[in-house]
């Protein structure tokens, strides 16, 4: 293998999707799912870290070529979803809770943030993707949201499914008339 896999865009597209492969998994196998909210809370971190964060802010940094808009432009659109994605994580973590991995059983959370988007831990995912791409003004970087979009629209259908095995199919049913949008408002 090439000393520099480490600068190509594919390396951390393919990291962040085996990261997405290895949580799908996690969530249709049960023994897997309780070893893996067993785990060490920095095994947790280290694991989101490293196929959920590092992706999304390391292939802006590398060679691609460049959105020919003003550089102002990038930084002021990159800064404004940066900024909103920081406010829904924020928010959706004070919901939870500190750390709601860590829990092996709660109640399901509906309001707030949850009120009106089913995951939005992906949906600042997201945005941090953008923020960062449209920052550095990475095409490369942009397109690969678009395919994270995909991956994490993947990964919610799977989640879902197990979230209505664990909170029952009927309460479940009703969480989701009442948040309509799993990922993005007034779209999806």
């Amino acid at each position: 293998m090439p000393s520099n896999f480490w600068s190509k865009p594919l390396f951390w597209v393919g990291l962040h999707f085996i990261g997405l492969t290895l949580t799908v998994t996690i969530y249709r196998l049960p023994a897997a799912k309780e070893r893996g909210l067993r785990a060490p809370k920095g095994v947790q971190r280290l694991f989101a870290l490293t196929f959920y964060l590092l992706p999304p802010f390391v292939l802006p940094l590398l060679p691609q070529p460049r959105l020919r808009w003003p550089l102002l432009g990038g930084i002021g659109a990159g800064l404004a979803l940066l900024v909103a994605a920081v406010a829904v994580r924020e928010k959706a973590q004070r919901e939870l809770g500190a750390h709601p991995a860590l829990r092996l059983r709660s109640s399901l959370v509906t309001t707030g943030i949850y009120g009106r988007v089913r995951h939005p831990m992906y949906l600042s995912n997201i945005l941090l993707g953008a923020g960062w791409a449209l920052l550095f003004r990475g095409i490369y970087a942009l397109l690969c949201v678009l395919v994270w979009v995909f991956g994490y629209a993947v990964l919610v259908l799977f989640e879902e499914k197990g979230l209505e095995e664990e909170y029952g199919v009927e309460e479940y049913r009703r969480y989701r008339q009442r948040a309509r949008y799993r990922l993005v408002p007034y779209l999806w």
